[in-house]
């Protein structure tokens, strides 16, 4: 199969949703191409918003050391090829390509996210990385990528998401996250409350040192913007700390400061325009934290391009948006879980218009914005995506 033949496939697999937890279906697949897992020095991440923000920060933090750095992150924003970085730069099609077909006669019923997975380990097996930073996809316990070893695990901060998989209480989906703890592996959090509660019980039952991020509110990144920046920094510092204390890497206070600065992650609180802001929030929590920086910024009027996937708190999303709204554009992403308008504009308390593609919306948003106005398009990742493309 060509590279474009196994996108096709590979999305066509996606686009059935079929989530089966478990980890028995990916542990059979890498069993067969070799266990390439059990060779990679892990940074694992899970939780519910800033994932990603801090596996980019973590990765930036050791480029800047000199080490080779992996990174597996879902999903992409704009090209499949994103999910699998090495020092910031992509998989190439032939490298993809030729690793798909290496474990093609091997899948049996794998998911769409098993495979992927499998794809990545391979890859950055062979690749010789000195470390992988690897981001949960959904959850954590009976997550694909909880099949390492990991030389930290990391839980950034838990809210209520993806209930009908997790659990409808924090409690639950802290138990769930806390799934990637393993026994005297350290544990690094965000977490307070019940969810670090949980945490905390799983922790001690495996033995596992815990490690609390407090704040530093000082810190200086250059391009991502956003009090909540500040948090998956702190979590970021405390996971280097932590390899250092534990695995004596010696990464210095100024590799932390640069690579800090230099942690670019497209799409979370980024002007892509003069008056054009783009923010994947896509649950409640998140939207919170944008609400309140959103606040800080000086602005005539708000225009806010929305989409949301249908699995989503719709109404949540909304009722905390509506407050700092002035008109409302609301499209549907490119995405077969995309809620339709209709089911989202039911909840908009200001002006309103909906638009079939992110394309017509920005068009739309342009010509209504005037001088001084801000346009923010929000609500999914799949939308920032479209909207970057």
């Amino acid at each position: 199969m060509n590279y474009n033949q196994i996108l096709d496939y590979l999305y066509k697999l996606d686009s059935k949703k079929d989530w089966k937890f478990g980890l028995k279906s990916i542990k059979d697949l890498l069993k067969k191409i070799g266990n390439p897992e059990k060779e990679l020095k892990v940074i694992h991440v899970a939780g519910t918003n800033g994932k990603g923000s801090v596996c980019v920060m973590v990765s930036s933090i050791l480029q800047n050391k000199g080490y080779k750095v992996g990174m597996y992150t879902s999903p992409h924003l704009v090209d499949f090829k994103e999910r699998f970085l090495i020092n910031n730069k992509k998989i190439s099609k032939k490298d993809l390509t030729r690793i798909y077909n290496k474990i093609r006669p091997f899948i049996a019923k794998q998911t769409y996210f098993e495979i992927i997975t499998s794809i990545a380990f391979y890859y950055f097996n062979e690749k010789n990385v000195d470390f992988l930073v690897l981001e949960t996809g959904l959850g954590g316990r009976l997550d694909a990528t909880n099949v390492v070893k990991p030389l930290v695990s990391v839980i950034t901060n838990i809210d209520l998401e993806h209930e009908s998989y997790l659990g409808n209480t924090i409690e639950k989906i802290a138990y769930e996250k806390a799934g990637i703890i393993k026994e005297k592996v350290p544990i690094i959090t965000g977490t307070e409350g019940k969810a670090l509660r949980i945490i905390k019980k799983v922790a001690l039952k495996n033995k596992a040192p815990l490690i609390k991020t407090k704040i530093n509110k000082k810190i200086k990144l250059n391009y991502l913007k956003g009090d909540f920046q500040l948090e998956n920094a702190s979590i970021a510092i405390t996971t280097i700390n932590t390899l250092n204390k534990f695995y004596n890497l010696k990464v210095n206070k100024n590799n932390v400061k640069n690579g800090l600065k230099n942690a670019k992650w497209p799409g979370r609180f980024q002007f892509i325009g003069k008056n054009i802001l783009v923010d994947s929030a896509h649950n409640p929590a998140a939207i919170k934290a944008l609400v309140k920086d959103i606040k800080r910024l000086k602005y005539n009027k708000l225009i806010i391009i929305i989409s949301i996937m249908n699995d989503k708190d719709i109404k949540s999303i909304i009722n905390l948006l509506n407050p700092i709204a002035d008109y409302f554009i609301v499209t549907k992403a490119n995405n077969p879980r995309a809620a339709e308008p209709n089911s989202i504009k039911k909840y908009v308390k200001k002006p309103c218009k909906t638009v079939k593609s992110a394309k017509n919306a920005l068009k739309m948003a342009k010509k209504t914005a005037e001088k001084g106005d801000l346009i923010l398009v929000t609500g999914s990742i799949f939308l920032i995506g479209d909207v970057l493309k």
